[in-house]
């Protein structure tokens, strides 16, 4: 088995898994009458792969993002902190200034 056919195999595997994946959710979101908004939703690769399999819902490809936030905290495809750590300064240092500017020149440290 050759490399390249190695991750043929790989692609085709992972593209079976996520579409038989979607169709159990699509079949649960039909019972229990929900819609999922494709507009809103998006999908991140946690993989090696360079390029993933399209990931469609009704016939409407869902978009890809290297990182998306769920209940809060930012993941990443290298599932490590580095975005969620660089929101979250961003997050306090806007709210620092917020209160800085509340509170005057007597609050603070020097």
């Amino acid at each position: 088995m050759t490399l390249s056919s190695s991750l043929a195999n790989t692609k085709a595997k992972l593209k079976a898994t996520t579409q038989a994946a979607l169709t159990k959710f699509q079949h649960w979101t039909d019972k229990h009458q929900l819609k999922v908004s494709t507009e809103k939703s998006t999908t991140i690769l946690i993989s090696r792969l360079v390029s993933g399999p399209r990931v469609k819902w009704d016939n409407q490809i869902i978009k890809r993002s290297t990182s998306l936030k769920y209940l809060g905290v930012i993941i990443n495809n290298k599932l490590n902190w580095a975005d969620h750590l660089i929101n979250m300064k961003t997050k306090l240092t806007h709210l620092h200034q917020k209160i800085t500017r509340i509170a005057g020149t007597n609050w603070g440290l020097n």
